[in-house]
């Protein structure tokens, strides 16, 4: 059966208590991977991740933060975890995630025969996103477990969190790799895709993620750090960019790529 690792802070004692009665309730084995808490690593650390930072992490305004270190390295922690215990693939959930009887049909019958190993494929967990920016094939989307995932067209960019997911042990043993010298953001998954570590996403949904990000400690530094940045800029009266509508250029992308997913060619899976 598919293995399913559960990325949770040691310390999120309820949270664990949460996801575990559900996962029981549904017959199904799990084993916890303790995150790494960001805020207990050493300067020298943070700093050493912050100074090789590539991807959307570099080209925002402020610099990656503690929790957004730690999640990435534990994720990082759930790839080697799988190729230490030689699994072709793993389901990685966070413990947030809001699942129902639907996954429990997908772990009982999820079976790897033809599935594509340098493809991501991701359970849900958009809610809270705007879905129309995500382009979905007509012609390429597959049955895993059961459940329907959709091949998306050019829209790695739109696809957020970690917090649920199916992936091989060749993608994560390449994205081990690539983590050797860069640090990229756990869901940096256009990056993934422009170099080719991850070729193709597919989408499904049903697991989903609360939209009430109050209890995120991730969430809260990254608005704290967005305000210092801010307050920074005002105090230095430097400029700051607002976030403008749709400009004719994606208006045109998202003409594009809807036409284009009528007419896109039938994938072979490898």
């Amino acid at each position: 059966m598919l293995h399913i690792y559960i990325v949770s802070l040691k310390q999120d004692i309820e949270k664990r208590e949460v996801i575990s009665k559900t996962l029981k309730s549904f017959g199904l084995e799990f084993s916890f991977l303790d995150a790494i808490y960001g805020k207990s690593l050493p300067d020298s650390s943070l700093s050493s991740f912050r100074n090789k930072s590539k991807g959307k992490i570099a080209d925002r305004d402020f610099s990656a933060t503690p929790g957004e270190i730690g999640c990435t390295l534990s994720h990082l922690k759930a790839y080697q975890n799988m190729i230490d215990n030689n699994l072709n693939w793993a389901c990685i959930l966070e413990d947030d995630v809001i699942l129902d009887e639907r996954f429990k049909v997908f772990i009982e019958s999820f079976q790897d025969v033809g599935l594509n190993k340098k493809a991501l494929h991701m359970l849900g967990g958009q809610n809270g996103f705007p879905d129309f920016q995500v382009i979905k094939s007509k012609k390429n989307n597959i049955m895993i477990g059961k459940q329907k995932f959709y091949k998306t067209i050019k829209s790695e960019q739109f696809i957020y969190r970690t917090c649920c997911y199916l992936i091989s042990s060749k993608t994560a043993d390449k994205i081990l790799k690539l983590s050797e010298d860069i640090f990229i953001l756990a869901d940096d998954w256009d990056y993934l895709v422009k170099n080719r570590v991850i070729h193709e996403i597919y989408l499904a949904n049903f697991v989903d993620h609360p939209t009430d990000l109050s209890s995120s400690h991730i969430q809260e530094e990254r608005e704290v750090a967005q305000k210092n940045y801010i307050s920074s800029c005002k105090k230095r009266k430097i400029p700051i960019l607002s976030r403008v509508e749709m400009s004719i250029k994606w208006r045109f992308r998202l003409l594009f790529l809807n036409c284009y997913k009528h007419v896109e060619v039938k994938d072979k899976l490898l």
